[in-house]
């Protein structure tokens, strides 16, 4: 039975809620400010990214839309399986006498077979010019049919004439009549350039770059396989729809040939990028979570500051009839102002975030304005933004919400502030985690099999709860030492300001921990990827066998064997061994190789045979010891598989050799037979060049590459230096996503000073009325700001490098071969200078208010 408050025998009204919530919030403002700026931050991180992500995706759906129309059936070599995310995979050719059927095909408006290859624009400074991948292709003017759009000249006629597309062109400085340089992959020839022409109306005609030549020279220049093309557009009749155009084609093509939608094959291609944008949208993903996480703190800590020194007011609630309901749904109410606020601002600045990075993707690009146009503003984003924005909020303010609502009515007759709780049941909690978790490092440490990471990862996570949940009983003796030079040598300002960092254990956990965690992660990051560079370093000291390399300048640019030969045919070359990458199936799954002789590549790579023979062939194969291990393969072991070209065969295990886990693998992990592989998949691509001297010069392979502006020379010092410079840039995009959560946690300190000093008004008037000038008032907060930092610098990189080193060792058992355990000192020593100077900025204006406060208000205040 509920019983009614009376005043002087009539009942008391309980207030109302929503009221209350906005009288709350209106009071605390300016104290609410910084959480919402916390907000706002983490919730424009995850709106931003999932705009720029629809941004794209919506932009590539349009632009894929343009470069397939006209085109409503496509006639292309049936493949077993699509190559991997990233990987160079030639299509496989089409008879020419295929065409003549499929004209035929009732249905079929028109078809043309299609010659594509390698052909980049090599500008006057014999560098190749325009965007990846740079492709040749036969003029044809078929608007249907055809993507370029001749916008100036005429097209190319004769064996000697090209035409290209106009931002090749302007980027190279070509106009009409020049004579333009064009690299092949048989070589480099001069041709007269007579058109211009847009890439289509898509809106990746300004990503793409085109060379266009007549059909005969087309063929002879850019296939390699004479008599066929690298596949067959067809265009529909009026009125008859590609699924039913497809239907009627493939029934007319012969075995090892197949017929697709131009959606489908639109699909296809598009989804190979849609894959990169997944992966790149889930990794600043998980850097937005991290932001909100920290910024999880800083609200916790706002609201328990806010709850424990609105004693008397929340207490005088309670005595006016405000259950105990109401006053957690009050401040509860608070927090979910403060979310929804900070979650519309962060959806707006989100816009802006998403706009950087496009910005940034058409820099990258060699763009000047936006690639991919406008900015698309997804459901997804504004449900995530206020979903994550107010019940993060909510979820941080839960707790100090229950203890507001435990403060009993007499409360609001005492003077001064909740009575701390004791951190007992805390200390053990995190006692608990942190022994629990070093239990499940030792167990992940002291097995081999599978579960190991997964031991080891759990006991880390474990070890890294306990440390924040004890890390209010930590902060006493910790503080006490960081906070020593400053009682020595900072005079009266710098004791008090160590004194105050110690007054309220939990207050300065919860302000540090933000710290703590971003710093910790940037520790774990360093130490991995310097102990990640190192086991590079060693790895390819010990597996780079050659003296040079050649390789494209990029991933997707082809190795043609014909510069293979040029290097073999060089005085004082030893060996000259083109590095193939072979594709086929074993028990279902994918798997990669390397085709080449057997003997050359194990004496090569030094790749002792453990068991079994060197002679292969056919569907013969050598497997390195990590594979075979993993997949519990020995010599004589059969397998079923399946080539590129659909053949299947039953595949053995002919040897084992030794090989050696590697971060980036250099040496083959499995071998098979050029010989054989080469009737399944002529067209492999050549990775790399893996050339041995005895006297050649740098000098003499370069001129016998002249031909290959596409194609770099590399001596063992660049290879082991391109490595460097890939972990390192990881490195720089990694730790500059992870400042974030630092600026973050900035604005927490700078959050719980400010309302220290608000809390510590009558205290602060009270020194200035003592004699304490405003200079030294200023000094104290600093240095208390700088404890606190301090405190959460040393806690977070220490508990980092913890980590790393569990993580190190883990993934030195593995695949991964990170044998090296390396800690970067010195990026750690910045790390602390660069907390405790977020610490002194962090005090600026909390410490300017503190000094400008009137003295005799101040100890009036109550």
């Amino acid at each position: 039975m509920m019983v009614k408050r009376v005043l002087h025998g009539r009942p008391v009204p309980r207030p109302r809620l929503a009221k209350i919530v906005v009288r709350g919030l209106v009071a605390h403002r300016a104290r609410l400010l910084l959480s919402t700026v916390a907000v706002v931050a983490g919730v424009a991180f995850v709106a931003g990214t999932l705009i720029f992500s629809a941004t794209l995706d919506r932009s590539l759906d349009r632009a894929f839309d343009g470069l397939g129309r006209g085109t409503d059936v496509i006639v292309r070599s049936q493949r077993a399986f699509e190559p991997g995310l990233g990987e160079r995979a030639p299509e496989r050719p089409v008879p020419a006498s295929v065409l003549a059927p499929v004209r035929r095909v009732d249905g079929v408006a028109k078809a043309h077979g299609v010659v594509t290859g390698f052909a980049a624009v090599v500008d006057r400074h014999g560098t190749i010019v325009g965007a990846e991948p740079q492709t040749g292709v036969a003029w044809d003017g078929d608007r249907d049919l055809s993507l370029p759009r001749l916008t100036a000249g005429t097209p190319p006629a004769a064996p000697d004439e090209v035409a290209i597309d106009v931002t090749t062109a302007h980027d190279a400085g070509y106009r009409i009549g020049d004579r333009v340089t064009v690299a092949l992959a048989s070589g480099t020839r001069a041709f007269r350039l007579t058109g211009l022409f847009e890439v289509g109306d898509s809106a990746l005609s300004g990503a793409l770059s085109m060379t266009a030549f007549a059909p005969d020279a087309a063929m002879r220049l850019l296939s390699d396989h004479p008599g066929t093309y690298a596949r067959i557009v067809v265009h529909a009749d009026d009125g008859v729809s590609q699924q039913r155009l497809r239907d009627a084609v493939a029934a007319a093509l012969p075995s090892g040939m197949e017929a697709v939608t131009g959606r489908q094959a639109i699909g296809e291609q598009a989804g190979s990028i849609k894959e990169i944008l997944t992966v790149m949208r889930t990794f600043l993903l998980v850097f937005a979570v991290i932001a909100v996480f920290v910024g999880s703190f800083l609200i916790f800590n706002t609201f328990a500051m806010l709850v424990s020194g609105r004693v008397r007011e929340l207490a005088l609630l309670r005595a006016v009839g405000a259950s105990r309901g109401q006053v957690t749904r009050s401040v509860l109410g608070e927090a979910a102002g403060v979310g929804l606020a900070g979650s519309t601002l962060g959806l707006a600045a989100g816009a802006g975030v998403a706009l950087g990075l496009a910005r940034l993707l058409a820099v990258v690009t060699g763009g000047d304005e936006l690639p991919f146009g406008t900015l698309v503003l997804p459901a997804s984003a504004v449900i995530a933004s206020y979903a994550v924005g107010t019940l993060v909020t909510l979820a941080a303010a839960f707790v100090p919400a229950r203890r507001a609502a435990r403060i009993p009515p007499v409360a609001a007759l005492r003077e001064g502030t909740a009575v701390p709780r004791p951190l007992r049941r805390r200390v053990l909690g995190g006692a608990g985690a942190f022994l629990a978790g070093a239990g499940l490092i030792a167990a992940g440490f002291a097995s081999d099999g599978d579960t190991a990471p997964a031991l080891a990862g759990a006991g880390a996570m474990a070890v890294f709860t306990g440390v924040i949940m004890a890390s209010p009983a930590l902060s006493r003796p910790a503080i006490r030492v960081l906070a020593w030079p400053f009682a020595r040598w900072g005079g009266s300002a710098g004791r008090m300001g160590g004194r105050n960092a110690l007054r309220e254990p939990r207050q300065t956990a919860a302000t540090a921990s933000a710290l703590t965690i971003g710093l910790a992660l940037i520790a774990t990051v360093s130490v991995i990827v310097q102990s990640m560079s190192a086991s590079v370093d060693r790895q390819l000291d010990a597996t780079l066998t050659a003296d040079y390399q050649v390789t494209g300048r990029s991933q997707i640019t082809p190795v043609g064997a014909d510069a293979a030969r040029a290097v073999a045919g060089v005085a004082g070359v030893r060996t000259a061994i083109p590095i193939r990458t072979a594709r086929f199936k074993l028990d279902g799954s994918v798997r990669t190789a390397t085709a080449g002789s057997p003997g050359e590549l194990l004496g090569h790579f030094r790749l002792p045979l453990k068991a079994g023979s060197p002679s292969i062939r056919g569907d013969e194969l050598l497997v390195g010891s990590t594979a075979a291990k993993a997949q519990g393969w020995k010599a004589g072991t059969t397998v079923e598989g399946e080539y590129q070209d659909g053949t299947r065969r039953t595949f053995r295990v002919a040897g084992v050799y030794a090989d050696r886990p590697s971060i980036t693998p250099s040496a083959p992990t499995m071998i098979i037979n050029w010989a054989g592989y080469r009737a399944h998949d002529p067209d492999a691509p050549v990775d790399r060049i893996e050339v041995n001297v005895t006297t050649a010069e740098r000098a003499a392979l370069e001129r016998a590459l002249a031909p290959w502006p596409n194609l770099e020379l590399k001596d063992r010092a660049q290879v082991k230096a391109d490595a460097a410079g890939d972990i390192d840039l990881f490195l720089k995009l990694v730790l500059g996503l992870l400042v974030l959560s630092v600026l973050v946690a900035a604005l927490g300190i700078v959050n719980t000073l400010a309302l220290a000093v608000s809390e510590r008004t009558r205290e602060i008037g009270m020194l200035r009325a003592l004699g304490m000038q405003r200079r030294q008032l200023r000094r104290m907060i600093r240095y208390e700001a700088v404890a606190v930092s301090l405190f959460g610098a040393v806690l977070g990189v220490g508990t980092g490098v913890l980590l790393g080193i569990v993580l190190q060792h883990v993934l030195a058992g593995g695949d991964g071969g990170m044998e090296v355990l390396a800690i970067p000192y010195g990026r750690l020593a910045v790390c602390v200078a660069a907390a405790a100077a977020i610490g002194v900025i962090a005090a600026v204006w909390p410490a300017r208010r503190a000094a400008r406060m009137n003295v005799l208000q101040a100890i009036a205040t109550e």
